[in-house]
Parts: C-alpha cells; structure tokens; sequence
C-alpha cells in the first residue's frame, strides 16, 4: 500500500479504516494493519515515500 499523505478529519468520511485516533499518521501506515487482518496469507506492506521507477520495479502484476 502506498500513500505519502496524513490523515485528516476529512478522511474520516471517505476511508472506513482511518478513525479519529488516525488523524495526522500517515493514511497507508494507519490502514496497515487492518488490511491484515483481512487476509493472513497475504503480506502487506506500507510505503510513505514518493513513488519512483526504481520502487515500482521490486514489484509484479499480473492481468488475469
């Protein structure tokens, strides 16, 4: 997951993971662990840094 952004109040609305105790954290690093515990078997990793090509290189996709 990945999201350079805080949390704001307005969030709140838009976001069902973020909660008020999440405002001014980083959106990706506070929806993290929630999005774990939806499924164990998948890793989930947060990154807060500015996307690159360098980055987006360590990464697969695949069309089904």
């Amino acid at each position: 997951m990945h999201d350079t952004k805080a949390t704001s109040l307005d969030d709140l609305a838009a976001q069902f993971y973020l909660t008020e105790e999440d405002v001014g954290t980083n959106r990706a690093e506070a929806c993290k662990d929630k999005l774990q515990e939806l499924n164990a078997a998948v890793a989930v990793s947060a990154s807060t840094a500015e996307l690159s090509e360098d980055f987006l290189k360590q990464f697969q996709a695949r069309a089904t």
